[in-house]
């Protein structure tokens, strides 16, 4: 299958647009040459503008043209705005060359496609990774929806014969408005470390849909090598019946070594590095701990993980994912004192209760940590879990004076959030359940 990647990140606009309008400007050469630089496009209808990087063209609005088979592939949703009021909408198709990118959609759960009675224009792009082939992206963005409402909708076109070239109807739901429904629950799968191990990815995927997740939280290494696209077409393919239906919400692996195919496949708020998103009673902190600049850990990296801390200090639950893990006792990579020197203050400051990561491929939850001290309790304390299982080569585990529980295993986990409680459950891919997980109250 081809794939196509796409390379966002996100700067405000000042004020919401009005939904399903056209799109603003559309950047591109005029001779059909491919333009690499990248580039900007306000999405009208959303107050964001999208941007493209290196390696990709600039994102251009839909335009009515078909390739030799325009059948979409590989849909899956992302956030770039407001999780509550705001979708993304991502697919590639079969051919390289379609150029349209439609969205039909309407509020109600598996609608028939007569009854998708709205329509939207998207925007499209192409990147190469390696060597001379364009990969082309589609998105359709949905701002001004309605909080905790299912909607149905397919990605697509109608071309010029009639003929319509959809997806299957598929169906997502936004994040709820907590002041108007305080006794609001928000379910996310947690999940990490797929690459080259695609069966155990697909048993996962399967697991995690069976239990119904609002959004997905994906903690790195997709793929083994960033710029290798048929590794991101069989993640993407296999996941497509879960992440048709809930937004993705990744971080940046070492594998993934900040590659266009990560940024041009997943929509994400901010610099699509470093971000925060409100979902439900809880605010997911996402950082990139394989920077480009490796100084930005300490730097700009350290400066933005407290400036969105704090500017989401109200938050009920704090919740953060990165790659490499802080806390580890597998004897592959175990822990990393760059991070827990630069970063552990800041979480400790804020009072965050979970952080989660991958890479290390076992399961491990610490007990409740403030800095180097074991609490306790985890009030006021941090609790750190590994799960890199969701199909890379499994290491050996280990444990360690704040190891809680640790077993070299496949996994993954479901974290219920609510307002008066934040819960973990993990499983293997066969659907039984890990001894361990993690359970705070307010």
């Amino acid at each position: 299958m081809a794939h196509r990647t796409r390379f966002l990140f996100v700067t405000m606009l000042v004020a919401p647009l009005a939904i399903g309008a056209c799109l603003k400007g559309d950047p591109q050469a005029t001779d059909g040459t491919f333009v690499d630089t990248g580039g900007t496009l306000a999405i009208a209808g959303c107050p964001y503008s999208v941007t493209t990087r290196q390696g990709a063209e600039p994102p251009k609005a839909s335009i009515e043209a078909y390739g030799a088979d325009p059948t979409p592939m590989e849909v899956h949703l992302g956030i770039v705005g407001d999780a509550k009021t705001s979708i993304v909408a991502q697919w590639r198709t079969m051919d390289e060359t379609t150029l349209a990118s439609d969205i039909r959609y309407a509020e109600g759960a598996n609608l028939a496609p007569a009854q998708l009675t709205q329509t939207a224009s998207g925007i499209q792009f192409g990147f190469k990774a390696t060597g001379s082939q364009i990969y082309r992206m589609h998105q359709a963005h949905l701002c001004n929806l309605t909080a905790g409402t299912t909607y149905s909708y397919q990605v697509g076109g109608k071309d010029l014969l009639g003929v319509d070239h959809f997806s299957p109807v598929y169906t997502f739901h936004t994040a709820p408005d907590i002041n108007a429904h305080p006794d609001a629950e928000v379910v996310f799968g947690f999940v990490g470390d797929s690459r080259g191990g695609y069966d155990i990815w697909q048993q996962l995927i399967a697991q995690l849909q069976a239990r119904t997740p609002d959004a997905i939280l994906f903690s790195g290494d997709a793929v083994t090598v960033g710029l290798t696209q048929f590794e991101w077409e069989d993640f993407f393919t296999r996941a497509e019946p879960l992440f048709a239906t809930v937004p993705v919400i990744s971080a940046m692996g070492n594998h993934e070594a900040n590659a266009v195919n990560y940024f041009s496949q997943f929509a994400l708020p901010g610099d699509e590095e470093n971000f925060g998103v409100d979902y439900g009673f809880a605010h997911i902190t996402v950082l990139n701990d394989t920077p480009l600049d490796p100084n930005a850990i300490t730097g700009a990296t350290h400066d933005a993980l407290a400036a969105d801390l704090a500017a989401s200090a109200s938050a009920t639950w704090h919740i953060v994912m990165h790659h490499q893990p802080m806390y580890s006792a597998s004897t592959r990579h175990g822990s990393s004192t760059t991070l827990q020197m630069a970063w552990q203050p800041v979480f400790d400051q804020y009072h965050v209760d979970l952080v989660l990561n991958g890479h290390d491929h076992d399961y491990e939850v610490s007990k409740p940590l403030v800095g180097q001290a074991v609490q306790s309790t985890n009030v006021g304390a941090t609790v750190y879990v590994v799960a890199g299982g969701a199909g890379a080569e499994l290491y050996d585990n280990g444990t360690d004076f704040w190891t809680q529980y640790s077993e070299k295993t496949y996994s993954a986990a479901v974290i219920h959030a609510r307002s008066s409680a934040l819960t973990m459950d993990a499983f293997h891919p066969d659907g039984t359940p890990l001894p361990t997980g993690f359970a705070k109250t307010k």
